[in-house]
């Protein structure tokens, strides 16, 4: 890496568990941006609009977007703008992460501690991988994705996306979960879930579906 000041985007639960995240990678944590009204501590040095200028006055170099899934918008927005900046995006993985060699993780993404990334799978741009997900061989998780803690899936699985997966969820292998779509926590997910759908239960069904 050039340089090791890390400026987080984002300072709820998300962006304070990626700063423990990323001290356990060697980065130093300058502190953290939020929008206005948003939470706010010691170590929160600006709101979004600083970031051009943190930036432009050299006191980070590097960036990640530490925003959950509860604004899925504004982690996409702050993403495009850190590229539009030109400041760097590290991928964060957890030394108790377990990765295979032959696994590709793009700009921004963060991998947890237990999570567990099999042969052949890739991971796109700002993705999060949240503790104790198993993604095994094959699978595609597409840019923005989010895997809440215990995700499986469970080989040759293509998430789309934007997509969100609850704590828990289990997709059988050869699913696509769609672009936007939500799978429910604990939700077992047997057939390919629509762009924008959300699913729920045992097996996975459309929200406000007949049993």
């Amino acid at each position: 890496m050039t340089g090791t000041r890390l400026l987080v985007l984002g300072s709820g639960g998300h962006g304070r568990a990626l700063a423990d995240l990323a001290r356990e990678t060697g980065w130093d944590v300058v502190g953290f941006v939020d929008r206005e009204g948003g939470p706010r501590g010691d170590d929160v040095i600006g709101g979004d609009g600083d970031i051009t200028a943190l930036a432009r006055a050299g006191k980070i170099d590097a960036a990640i977007v530490g925003v959950g899934n509860t604004n899925l918008a504004r982690r996409v927005e702050l993403y495009e703008l850190i590229r539009e900046l030109g400041i760097a995006l590290p991928a964060l993985v957890h030394p108790r992460a377990v990765l295979s060699r032959s696994c590709r993780i793009a700009d921004g993404s963060a991998v947890f501690a237990g999570a567990v990334l099999g042969a052949g799978v890739e991971v796109g741009a700002n993705v999060v991988c949240y503790s104790g997900v198993i993604v095994e061989h094959g699978c595609r998780i597409e840019d923005h994705a989010y895997l809440s803690p215990g995700v499986i899936l469970s080989g040759q699985v293509t998430v789309e996306p934007e997509a969100f997966l609850g704590a828990g969820a289990v997709v059988v292998p050869g699913i696509t979960i769609g672009k936007g779509a939500v799978v429910a926590a604990g939700a077992v997910v047997v057939r390919d879930v629509s762009p924008g759908d959300t699913v729920i239960g045992v097996p996975a069904r459309p929200r406000g579906a007949a049993r």
